[in-house]
C-alpha cells in the first residue's frame, strides 16, 4: 500500500556553497541526516509532497544537482514553489531540466492537483505569500498575494475536475485524460451506488502559512480552505519552532481554526524526516 508523506524546506545546496549549520544545531549535517531518514521511512511506491524551498540555487544550473539528489531518493515527489525557488522561473523550464537530467520521480504541484482514487484523496495547493499583518507586507506584495489566491483556486478547480472525471469513469461514461494529469486508479472498478460515493478528502499544501503565524487569524486563504471543506492544511517556511511531541506521536497540528488542523512541515521542525500523512 502506497503512503503519502510531506516535508518542506529541504534547502539542498549541492550546486552552491550554502552551509545550513550557520542557522543552528538543528541544521548540522542536515542533508545527510535528511537523506538517511528519507531512505529509511519512504519506499519507491510512496509519494512525498515537498512544499517549497528545495534548493539554494539561483538558476537551474545551480539547482539541477539538488533536483538530481531529490530524484535519487525513494518515492514520487510532488514539488511546490517556496520563496527560495528563484530557479523555478516557468513550468516549461522546470520540465526541461527534469527531462535533460532524466529525472523521472519529480512532478510539479503548480496550478494543478493530484487525485488518488483508491483512498479518494485529492492533493492540491499553492506557494502562498506574505499577508496583511506580516511586518514586511508592502504594496508590491498585494499583487503577488492576489495571484497566489487565484493559483490556489485553480489547483482546487483542477482537483475537482480530476475527481469528477474519475467518478464519471466509474459510472461508465467515456472520459479522456490529459497525459500530464495523474489519476491513480485502483483495480476493477464497480459502478457508483449513489451520489455519496463521489465523496473524497482534499488535503491542502502551501509553503507560506495561510495565516500570519504569530497572530493566527482568519485570512483569504483560510476562508478558501474552509469554503472547500478542507480539514487538513500543511505548510512550511517557519523555522526555529520546537517540535511538538515525539516522533512516535506522528505529525501533530500546530494550530486549529474553525475545524481545520494546520501542520508545520519545515524540515527542522520534522527533525529532518518526512512525516507520514496517510495511506493512498
Amino acid at each position: 500500500m502506497a503512503k503519502l508523506f510531506v516535508i518542506g524546506d529541504l534547502h539542498f545546496s549541492q550546486g552552491v556553497d550554502k552551509p545550513m549549520d550557520i542557522f543552528g544545531k538543528a541544521w548540522e549535517n542536515h542533508t545527510e541526516r535528511l537523506c538517511a531518514n528519507w531512505r529509511r521511512v519512504v519506499s519507491d511506491e510512496d509519494y512525498v509532497v515537498v512544499n517549497g524551498d528545495i534548493s539554494w540555487g539561483l538558476g537551474l544550473d545551480e539547482a539541477a544537482p539538488d533536483l538530481v539528489l531529490l530524484d535519487s531518493l525513494p518515492g514520487t515527489k510532488l514539488i511546490m514553489k517556496g520563496n527560495h525557488e528563484l530557479w523555478w522561473t516557468s513550468l516549461a523550464k522546470l520540465q526541461g531540466v527534469l527531462k535533460e537530467n532524466n529525472l523521472k520521480t519529480i512532478l510539479p504541484l503548480y496550478n494543478n492537483a493530484y487525485f488518488f482514487a483508491d483512498k479518494r484523496i485529492m492533493v492540491c495547493g499553492t506557494r502562498g505569500w506574505l499577508l496583511p499583518g506580516d511586518d514586511d507586507f508592502g504594496d508590491s506584495d498585494a499583487k503577488v498575494l492576489r495571484r497566489e489566491l487565484m493559483r490556489f483556486e485553480m489547483s482546487l478547480k483542477h482537483g475537482r475536475e480530476l475527481a469528477g472525471r474519475y467518478f464519471d469513469l466509474k459510472e461508465g461514461l467515456r472520459v479522456y485524460f490529459d497525459p500530464h494529469e495523474m489519476i491513480k486508479l485502483g483495480g476493477d472498478e464497480e459502478p457508483l451506488a449513489d451520489d455519496s460515493a463521489r465523496d473524497y478528502t482534499t488535503l491542502a499544501f502551501m509553503h507560506y502559512p495561510p495565516f500570519v503565524f504569530t497572530k493566527r487569524d482568519s485570512t483569504d486563504f483560510t476562508d478558501i480552505i474552509e469554503k472547500n471543506g478542507i480539514t487538513n492544511c500543511y505548510f512550511g517556511h517557519v523555522h526555529g519552532v520546537s517540535p511538538k511531541g515525539s516522533p512516535e506521536d506522528g505529525l501533530l497540528p500546530v494550530f486549529r481554526l474553525n475545524g481545520v488542523s494546520y501542520y508545520l512541515t519545515a524540515a527542522d521542525f520534522l527533525r529532518m524526516e518526512p512525516a507520514f500523512i496517510c495511506e493512498l
